[in-house]
């Protein structure tokens, strides 16, 4: 009993400490590394992802040498899954439905057969932790047929699949021998009535729809919105983070952001709009500039992992500030 209260303390301790803002001195930082924006309308499709009898097709926009890795796919009306077995796996996942419908069915134990419906529609946020049966069933893949297909992002932490079906390949007699099972989480960030905007007080003049914020796991999912001719409320502000890992992926509009290879260097400018994908890695250097930053508003899915873009690692780190010039 003493020593669960010994650990509760010190994430307290932890968790105090990331929730104060720093405001430091870069002189001792090595190694900077750089923010990447992808065009994902620009990018090739990869055959790698081409789905079952060409139904569906993909693009990588990230990977790491942890197995992990983002997808953007594109599944046609009526296209066919390669895994429609129920199964799991011993990783978190995550998805946003982009566009059209997602049709997938969810169980809440190895006993359960036909399991629940759940219409993955545009708009829709999907937090899948480790041991969460899901699948499309063979028998059930038909329905597909009356949506239009669908646009997402999918991203897995990388590990291993375990399917219940022992015709399968990637069946295994392990997953009876799992304690217990779990669910995943899903919120409709497109219906009003569902999921209001509140304003967002670290961010001052945006808005925000919070997805997951999951602390002591250190992994956190928002929307944010900002309006056309939004200004950064404190001028120039430039920040980093040692450890946390950032994916930005622009809904709407246009965001103008500011970059540096170290904090000597000039700064290079870069306007996203539109399915540009954004990686902000531990020690890149992002600034707000002064002006108007967004002509049309913006709006972006944006994640937060505090370490190694896997879970586990919280809580995540505040973004440390660079004094201004």
């Amino acid at each position: 009993m003493e020593i669960k209260v010994m650990k509760h303390q010190l994430y307290i301790l932890m968790l105090t400490i990331s929730m104060s803002v720093s405001y430091v001195s870069a002189n001792e930082v090595e190694d900077w590394d750089a923010i990447s924006f992808i065009d994902v309308n620009a990018m090739d499709w990869d055959e790698t992802w081409s789905g079952l009898k060409g139904t569906s097709k993909g693009k990588k926009l990230y990977s790491n040498d942890q197995g992990g890795f983002m997808l953007y796919l594109d599944h046609d009306h009526g296209w066919d899954s390669l895994n429609k077995s129920r199964h799991f796996h011993d990783f978190h996942e995550w998805g946003y439905v982009l566009g059209g419908n997602f049709l997938i069915y969810e169980f809440v134990n190895g006993l359960q057969k036909n399991g629940s419906l759940y219409n993955m529609k545009a708009g829709t946020w999907m937090s899948r932790p480790p041991y969460s049966i899901h699948g499309h069933r063979a028998d059930a893949m038909k329905h597909q047929r009356v949506t239009p297909g669908a646009v997402q992002l999918a991203f897995s932490e990388g590990g291993k699949s375990y399917s219940l079906d022992p015709t399968n390949k990637w069946y295994s007699p392990n997953w009876k021998t799992v304690p217990q099972f779990t669910s995943a989480h899903f919120q409709d960030t497109a219906t009003p009535q569902t999921m209001e905007w509140e304003d967002d007080d670290k961010l001052l003049g945006a808005s925000v729809k919070w997805l997951s914020d999951d602390i002591e796991d250190g992994f956190r999912a928002k929307i944010m919105y900002v309006p056309p001719g939004w200004e950064h409320a404190d001028g120039a502000q430039t920040s980093y983070f040692e450890k946390a890992q950032q994916f930005y992926y622009v809904l709407f509009g246009d965001l103008t952001v500011l970059t540096q290879d170290n904090p000597e260097s000039t700064f290079k400018s870069t306007t996203v709009s539109k399915d540009f994908f954004i990686n902000r890695p531990p020690k890149s250097l992002w600034t707000w500039g002064e002006g108007s930053l967004s002509r049309k508003g913006a709006m972006w899915l944006e994640v937060t992992y505090a370490q190694g873009a896997r879970t586990g690692n919280g809580p995540i780190e505040k973004p440390i500030i660079l004094p201004g010039k």
